[in-house]
């Protein structure tokens, strides 16, 4: 979305639409003014995304230097209005501070401060939670959410944890081998999965309403992406594949309003 892959990747077909601007297809100039503007992204990982020679104060106000074209004293009173909504208390301590001064948790609410420095339309957050504990994990994803009934932006959430897909998403996508295979709201996925992989992922969670004993697995490994030819790429794991699998690929197609799935036996 956001067209921040290294030069050697290449998008092969396909448009992502931002109201009218086709980011696919956008140059180099209208993508900064959409990057960190209109779209912004908390990335995965918050011990390593924050540079370590900045101030966390500076590191933020330069977004807002850079994009909104803010006066350095404009800046600091607005980098302080953002570490107080992301719930940083003693807002004016921490500006001073480096990166490695603060905890997991700080450090990932100082990303997201930096994420809606600019009010953003879509945010979004790549595993927001990784490498956090249960309690703060908690607090972030409530945090989330707030801002999200606040400011009035989409949320892009990416995440392995169903537990989190469950409590927060509204709609959900399944994605295997670089594919969507299933999409849906998220009730329908917890409740009616239609793709084996989505039935496969659901039905390998530790569940505490049932007997203790071994969980549920997938055979086999995620093929690589260079490996795939025809049919579909889920069928050497699949218990429902058969002779048509393997040699035609399911295309993404409605099995009920509002319900897609890419499988031949849904």
């Amino acid at each position: 979305m956001l067209r921040l892959l290294p030069p050697t990747a290449r998008i092969a077909a396909g448009q992502v639409f931002l109201h009218e601007t086709d980011l696919v297809q956008a140059d180099d100039a209208a993508l900064r003014r959409v990057r960190g503007n209109r779209i912004s992204m908390i990335f995965q990982e918050p011990m390593t995304s924050l540079n370590p020679s900045l101030t966390v104060g500076r590191q933020i106000a330069e977004v807002l230097e850079i994009h909104k074209g803010m006066a350095p004293a404009a800046s600091a009173d607005r980098v302080r209005e953002l570490l107080a909504l992301v719930g940083i208390p003693d807002a004016d301590r921490r500006l001073s501070e480096y990166p490695h001064r603060l905890s997991g948790g700080m450090r990932q609410r100082v990303m997201i401060a930096m994420a809606l420095a600019c009010d953003p339309e879509v945010l979004i957050a790549d595993e927001p939670t990784t490498a956090l504990d249960v309690t703060i994990q908690a607090q972030i994803l409530e945090l989330l959410r707030g801002l999200r009934e606040r400011l009035g932006s989409a949320v892009v959430l990416i995440t392995h944890d169903l537990g989190v897909v469950a409590e927060n998403a509204d709609r959900v996508v399944v994605m295997y081998a670089g594919r969507k295979v299933e999409e849906a709201p998220v009730i329908e996925i917890f409740e009616r999965p239609r793709h084996p992989y989505t039935v496969g992922l659901l039905q390998s969670v530790p569940r505490i309403d049932a007997d203790a004993g071994r969980l549920t697995e997938i055979a086999g490994t995620v093929p690589p992406p260079w490996s795939l030819a025809g049919g579909c790429a889920f069928a050497p794991r699949c218990p429902r594949a058969d002779d048509r699998c393997r040699r035609e690929r399911p295309p993404l197609r409605e099995i009920q309003a509002g319900h897609h799935a890419a499988c031949w036996h849904a």
